[in-house]
């Protein structure tokens, strides 16, 4: 244990027979641990560098109370780690305001160690919130579940084609069971992810599809501001993705209603239109206008988009 405060395991071993003996020579330790004189006289010697024993002029060596001397030099050792957290944020100050700052804080990300190591960093150190879009193609494979911060809210915005996904019904679905709010747009700008408005990760090109040519992490205070308004204004048009049907819909548009529900468990069962129409009493015309409608409202562009949205989204059982 007291490795740790740069204790060899001899130095341990001659400190605790000391602590048995209250006092003794050099000879006595080395005879009760099978170890040289030489190891014996090094190892109290350093003791009583120390602080943790003392000398006479006989060669008797006398223990310090540990309350005494472990408790002070444990004491010594905190400050002198409070002192170096001081310095850290010196040093994170000089790193932030250095070459970076000279660069317009903008610094390129090459590798996927690189890329999946900060993306990791980022959102696991996130205080307040984290916004993202997601644009296909994926290019890491990286789990968010594993990285959510419990202190962050989570806000992501979706491309409509990346539900068309396969791994994207089971991700959105634990996204949403988690607290996040998802919404879904016709179309986005570029990959990016937002942490705590402060730093931003995005692609080179908007619609890289591998690492290469790499990505940016952005922490100039004027582009993070203006990439987080480019999310706002996104956001505020996208449409919303939730577990329950309280509003699906933008703006003052309707919420889907008690016959939306009805047509879409008929059409998910393979019913046809005509055959749905007439259940609900209504013409296959009306039945095809209220399909387009639900389209739009859920911001799909194909029935099989609705379907997935209307299970996702709970609008159906």
């Amino acid at each position: 244990m007291l490795d740790r405060l740069g204790f060899s395991e001899q130095e341990e071993a001659v400190y605790v027979e000391l602590l048995r003996r209250r006092r003794a020579m050099v000879s006595e330790v080395s005879e009760a641990l099978d170890l040289s004189a030489t190891v014996v006289t090094a190892a109290v010697a350093r003791l009583v560098t120390l602080g943790l024993a003392t000398r006479d002029d006989s060669g008797l060596h006398m223990v310090v109370p540990p309350d005494v001397g472990l408790g002070t030099l444990i004491a010594q050792r905190q400050a002198a780690l409070q002192q170096l957290q001081g310095r850290l944020a010196e040093l994170v100050e000089v790193y932030r305001t250095g070459a970076a700052a000279r660069a317009g804080e903008i610094e390129a990300l090459t590798t996927p160690e690189q890329l999946s190591t900060w993306l990791e960093n980022l959102e696991r150190g996130a205080k307040r919130e984290v916004l993202a879009f997601f644009k296909p193609p994926y290019v890491l494979d990286v789990n968010l579940d594993d990285s959510t911060n419990a202190l962050a809210t989570y806000r992501y915005v979706y491309e409509r084609a990346a539900l068309d996904d396969p791994r994207a019904p089971a991700e959105v679905g634990r996204f949403l069971e988690s607290g996040y709010e998802i919404r879904v747009a016709a179309e986005l700008p570029s990959k990016m992810i937002i942490v705590d408005r402060e730093v931003v990760m995005l692609p080179m090109l908007p619609d890289q599809a591998s690492v290469h040519p790499g990505f940016l992490l952005v922490r100039g205070q004027s582009l993070v501001h203006l990439l987080v308004a480019l999310f706002e204004r996104v956001w505020q048009a996208a449409t919303p993705l939730r577990l329950t049907a309280t509003s699906v819909a933008e703006g003052e548009a309707p919420a889907w209603d008690d016959t939306d529900v009805m047509l879409m468990t008929y059409l998910l069962s393979g019913m046809p239109d005509k055959t749905a129409a007439s259940r609900l009493g209504t013409s296959e015309r009306t039945v095809q206008r209220r399909i387009a409608r639900l389209m739009k409202l859920a911001g799909t562009d194909s029935r099989m988009q609705l379907a997935w949205y209307a299970a996702r989204s709970g609008m159906i059982p």
